[in-house]
């Protein structure tokens, strides 16, 4: 919990920063391809979690790791910020925050769809048109199949969910008719 709260505030004032040099969808890029190379890098984990090091030796191998990924100068010196303050192990939880912060203020959002079969390319841009419709927001569709739905469509974007399978709507007949007897 503690966690989520301090990374959600690193990641606003990110996002700050970024919107000051108008470098938000660049500099949210770079931090989540910074987060994504941490993830995968038990050998810098340990390292950044290891006392032996020091905090100069640490900022010089994230600064050096930074500037291979080729980020910015702005993402360099948050990265070099958060590795000072002994905060670097949360850089996912940064990036995941940044990365919906920005969504938001740039008017764009993801919906996790689940669809009981594959969709066609028309049936995916006509979701997604209503889908933007709906929310008044650049809606990007992540689609994964679950046959157990049985048919219809589990949208969530966010917190929204819009469960409109058939698995549900048998489940609220059910319920209906069991509240009847």
């Amino acid at each position: 919990m503690i966690g989520g709260v301090v990374g959600r505030r690193y990641a606003k004032a990110l996002l700050n920063l970024a919107g000051e040099e108008k470098q938000i969808e660049k500099v949210q890029e770079e931090i989540l391809e910074v987060a994504a190379t941490f993830k995968d890098s038990q050998a810098l984990r340990d390292i950044m979690a290891d006392p032996i090091h020091s905090l100069k030796q640490k900022e010089n191998l994230i600064s050096e790791i930074v500037k291979k990924l080729g980020s910015s100068e702005l993402v360099n010196k948050f990265c070099r910020f958060l590795t000072a303050k002994n905060r670097f192990v949360l850089i996912n939880e940064i990036a995941t925050s940044y990365h919906v912060q920005a969504s938001d203020m740039l008017g764009k959002a993801t919906a996790e769809v689940t669809v009981a079969k594959k969709l066609s390319e028309s049936e995916a841009q006509k979701l997604q048109k209503k889908l933007s419709e709906f929310t008044g927001k650049d809606i990007s569709l992540n689609v994964k199949e679950d046959a157990s739905i049985l048919g219809g469509a589990i949208t969530s974007i966010g917190s929204l969910v819009l469960d409109g399978s058939v698995r549900n709507r048998l489940n609220l007949i059910r319920e209906t008719i069991s509240k009847v007897n």
